[in-house]
């Protein structure tokens, strides 16, 4: 999947079901989720330009959001994201596939 964003953007927010990796169709449930955090990152890179508090919108059906920050989307080029998932007791989920992002000049 991909998403084309102006770069300085900050609407709208990006939306997600999470689902299980090896079963697009089986959606995680987050409702033993302490939190989920959206990372972002260039792709030619490993270290993140955005990794932040996500919104759980819908727990049993993994819905998320994240409302962009001012600088988030402030440099062109192409990024890819993924969500985090921590659950209570310490355990983490990283989603995959990554999704990837163009953020195009003004």
């Amino acid at each position: 999947m991909s998403l084309t964003f102006v770069q300085g953007d900050t609407a709208p927010n990006i939306t997600a079901f999470l689902h299980e990796e090896d079963d697009p169709s089986s959606v995680l449930d987050l409702s033993q989720a302490q939190g989920v955090s959206f990372q972002m990152r260039k792709q030619d890179d490993h270290r993140y330009t955005v990794n932040a508090a996500a919104t759980i919108l819908d727990a049993p059906a993994g819905r998320v959001s994240y409302s962009w920050g001012a600088n988030d989307l402030s440099m062109p080029g192409t990024y890819v994201v993924q969500w985090e998932v921590t659950y209570l007791g310490g355990r983490i989920q990283t989603t995959s596939p990554e999704v990837t992002i163009t953020v195009r000049r003004q």
